[in-house]
């Protein structure tokens, strides 16, 4: 039997109870056997971006953010949309891989988990992406359509639709990893 292919879970927000973090949580639960799906934590830890503290030694918290993304075989990306852009704590984590060796070309797969279907922030991050030199796997991001915040993952499971969206969302990593 094959190792799993590690997949590292980045959700853009900070919400105690985020729809985002909620799709994700239930990707996990789905995953295939071929993937291992981990949840990164440390977004509120990070410290805010200054091209001045990317010296050695780096903040921890940004040692162990590299550590996860160099581990990590792909990412699989949920974030919400703020005012028709990126959240700013899940970009400056993104400040904090452009300069990294671990990030370039790693491949990338974007949800939408807006039941509104938003797409400013989408095409802002994926813009943002692209100029990281990340691979991205889909040219739209993988829509499962959540009702907004305050879902669980418990909830997202129990709708079939919501899990059909997650299956090809993970099957499109399956297939880009294999």
């Amino acid at each position: 039997m094959s190792t799993p292919r590690r997949v590292l879970c980045l959700c853009g927000s900070l919400r105690q109870v985020s729809s985002n973090r909620a799709a994700l949580e239930a990707a996990q639960r789905l995953a295939p056997a071929s993937l291992e799906l981990a949840m990164y934590d440390g977004l509120a830890a990070l410290p805010l971006f200054n091209p001045d503290n990317e010296v050695d030694p780096l903040p921890s918290a940004v040692l162990a953010l590299r550590e996860a993304v160099g581990r990590a075989d792909a990412l699989l990306v949920a974030c919400p949309e703020y005012a028709h852009g990126v959240p700013g704590p899940f970009k400056n984590l993104l400040d904090w891989l452009v300069g990294s060796l671990e990030f370039p070309g790693k491949p990338v797969l974007l949800l939408n988990a807006s039941a509104r279907g938003s797409y400013h922030a989408q095409e802002a991050l994926a813009e943002i992406l692209r100029t990281m030199s990340a691979e991205l796997l889909t040219t739209q991001p993988m829509p499962v359509a959540l009702p907004g915040a305050g879902c669980s993952a418990g909830q997202v499971l129990a709708s079939a639709e919501r899990c059909a969206e997650l299956r090809v969302a993970l099957d499109c990593l399956v297939a880009e990893l294999a």
